[in-house]
């Protein structure tokens, strides 16, 4: 046992787990995510992490159960997926040319092992300036609203400028905290892949 599963349907997160763990499951949550009120985009990560990796870890309880959730803040907003493409294309005129910060809630239930952590990671990034005819593409040709913030990073980096914090923070998990945590936890070395 003492498997890893990834509680979540976000395809960037599963690649970042591809590239570190031999071996990890795939199981989505299904969490009302509106049930959580907070101003803290800290906490508020964090919380639905919380609910999320539970809402899993009752099917595994002999195994490392991994929930996130990542929202984007610019000018002390807080910006969740958006509902639609109007929404996303609104999203993306807000934070053309700002200067931002990703956070990513994770947490890590092992039920047998009695462990329960919960953390956010954050990044701060500089958004490239974009014209509304991009705008218009962007939202026709990508899944904007599978990504906090209507944009996703996971293939290519050129919207955005990283300032502090890491890359795969923003496609939506901090995988240097998550290993540490793990390994600290009692999870076998043998399930991390060798660094080339």
């Amino acid at each position: 046992m003492n498997e890893i599963v990834l509680a979540s349907a976000s395809l960037g997160r599963k690649k970042l787990f591809q590239q570190h763990f031999n071996h990890f499951i795939t199981s989505i949550s299904n969490i009302d995510e509106t049930r959580i009120k907070t101003d803290d985009p800290r906490e508020l990560t964090k919380k639905l992490a919380l609910l999320k990796a539970k809402s899993i870890s009752r099917f595994y309880d002999n195994d490392f159960v991994i929930g996130f959730d990542t929202v984007v803040v610019c000018e002390d907003k807080i910006l969740g997926k958006p509902q639609n493409k109007n929404e996303a294309r609104e999203i993306l005129k807000f934070l053309s040319g700002k200067k931002q910060t990703v956070i990513t809630g994770f947490s890590i239930i092992h039920k047998q092992k009695n462990i329960s952590v919960s953390e956010c990671a954050e990044t701060t990034l500089l958004f490239k300036k974009l014209d509304n005819k991009f705008i218009e593409e962007y939202t026709q040709n990508h899944p904007v609203t599978k990504f906090a913030g209507g944009y996703g990073v996971q293939d290519k980096d050129d919207l955005i400028q990283i300032i502090e914090g890491d890359f795969d923070n923003v496609i939506g998990a901090p995988m240097k905290p998550i290993i540490s945590t793990l390994l600290s936890s009692g999870l076998s070395p043998d399930i991390l892949k060798e660094e080339e």
